[in-house]
């Protein structure tokens, strides 16, 4: 099997997730079978899993940096990818490689095969073959911390057939609330089950309602509770569409300043949450000008960022309330934009009326599409949450055309184009994508 029919086959198995589902369904059962067919390699290094409904992908990427700075063997499983499966997995900063791919679909897939013959709960999805995929290729190269993106929820995600050594949980919000429950609280309690007796949890600053499940939840399990807002402490110096400069410090420790290459408040947030992860790993993070500097090379795409001058456009993989209200803040006091054309697609289950509230408050004009995903929400749908006295809504379900439609649009009003809502909406812009170190490794996929 090469490269080509690897992807091949994984994306065949994305139809079982493109029909309708109860969470329940999604049975830890079936994930660990697999993973005990193929040797049990989650069991080969230790483990962090990082859930949440803001920051988690950010947040990983940081932890993982700041291991690997440390002079860690490092694995790291993200996910969603931007436009290349091949993102998901990374072993010590680089992604997975064709031909390392190729080897291990071509021998996991007999495996994923004879489940759908003999087993109860039929054949692995997508990402329960991804996360296995992941655990196989950290074990194959003995790295010696891997840090894991959680899923959908955490009680019954993929990734929690693993036993973590470090649970890590990011702010939560409402997302997927056709299946994780329609308050925080429900939403809190899906993700507290990655939680393990005994060990710690580094938390982010919650609303008081998730708050007090997590502190209930880990109180019955003997598990401390590591507050990142009571471990460290911050202060923006200056901002621009560059990133940011801030003065932090840990335990009341002696301040110092960096320089963070993301936009938004919320990236020093998740940058900290990082810190103190890695020193309850046992890993202090190192204050050296050469981490400083290690600072100045990080590179997240896809997370306000932004991708061209001319025209200009900044992208963004927002896709609930709270992060869009996020990223409208982060419009005004990192870009100092007054008004801007939206070109917005989303999937099924968000906060649709909480990310039409934060772009009316912001004002302009809004391009609405479908994301190249089965699982789009109709943008006609979507319209009347967004129509408003202070916005001109156009639906254009098309996405192609819809972006040339607010480029047009953006040239002709001399505005920036702001494109959210999801991760599907990147390969629109791929050209105009700022992919930094990893755009010759992308080129490959």
């Amino acid at each position: 099997m090469d490269y080509n029919q690897s992807l091949d086959y994984l994306y065949s198995l994305i139809n079982y997730e493109k029909t309708s589902f109860t969470y329940d369904d999604l049975k830890l059962d079936r994930m660990r079978e697999l993973v005990e067919r193929v040797g049990n390699p989650q069991h080969s290094f230790p483990i962090v899993l990082v859930a949440g409904s803001k920051g988690k992908g950010s947040t990983a990427y940081f932890l993982e940096r700041i291991l690997a700075y440390s002079g860690m063997s490092t694995g790291l499983y993200v996910k969603p990818h931007l436009f290349c499966f091949r993102e998901r997995i990374r072993a010590n900063g680089s992604l997975i490689s064709p031909a390392e791919l190729a080897d291990l679909v071509s021998r996991i897939k007999p495996v994923v095969e004879a489940m759908g013959r003999d087993f109860s709960f039929g054949k692995p999805t997508y990402f329960e073959v991804s996360v296995a995929l992941a655990f196989c290729f950290f074990a194959e190269k003995k790295i010696d911390r891997a840090v894991v993106e959680v899923g959908l929820g955490g009680r019954l995600d993929a990734t929690n057939v693993a036993d973590p050594s470090l649970t890590v949980i990011t702010p939560i919000s409402l997302d997927h609330t056709e299946i994780l429950g329609n308050t925080l609280s429900l939403i809190a309690r899906e993700k507290a089950g990655i939680m393990r007796t005994g060990v710690p949890l580094v938390l982010a600053k919650q609303a008081e309602e998730a708050d007090e499940v997590f502190s209930t939840v880990a109180s019955s399990l003997h598990v401390p509770i590591v507050r990142v807002e009571q471990e460290s402490a911050y202060r923006i110096l200056s901002r621009s569409w560059k990133g940011a400069e801030f003065a932090w410090c840990i335990n009341n420790g002696e301040w110092q300043k960096s320089f963070l290459p993301l936009v938004g408040d919320q990236q020093v947030d998740n940058f900290l949450t990082a810190v103190v992860a890695a020193r309850q790993w046992g890993y202090p993070v190192v204050t050296s000008a050469d981490f400083q500097e290690e600072l100045s090379r990080l590179h997240w795409p896809g997370r306000t960022s932004l991708i061209s001058m001319d025209p200009l456009i900044v992208f963004d993989v927002a896709h609930n309330g709270a992060s869009f209200a996020f990223l409208c803040r982060t419009l005004h006091e990192y870009f100092d934009f007054k008004e801007v054309i939206f070109l917005l697609g989303f999937l099924e289950g968000k906060d649709y009326s909480g990310i039409a509230r934060e772009v009316r408050a912001f004002g302009g004009t809004v391009f609405l599409t479908s994301p190249l995903n089965p699982k789009t929400v109709s943008p006609s749908q979507l319209q009347p949450y967004f129509t408003g006295d202070s916005i001109q809504v156009h639906v254009v379900k098309e996405p192609f055309s819809a972006k040339e439609q607010a480029l047009a649009k953006a040239r002709e009003e001399k505005k920036p184009l702001v494109v959210a809502g999801s991760f599907y909406l990147a390969k629109l812009f791929y050209d105009y994508m700022n992919l930094g170190t990893q755009k010759e490794e992308l080129e490959l996929c």
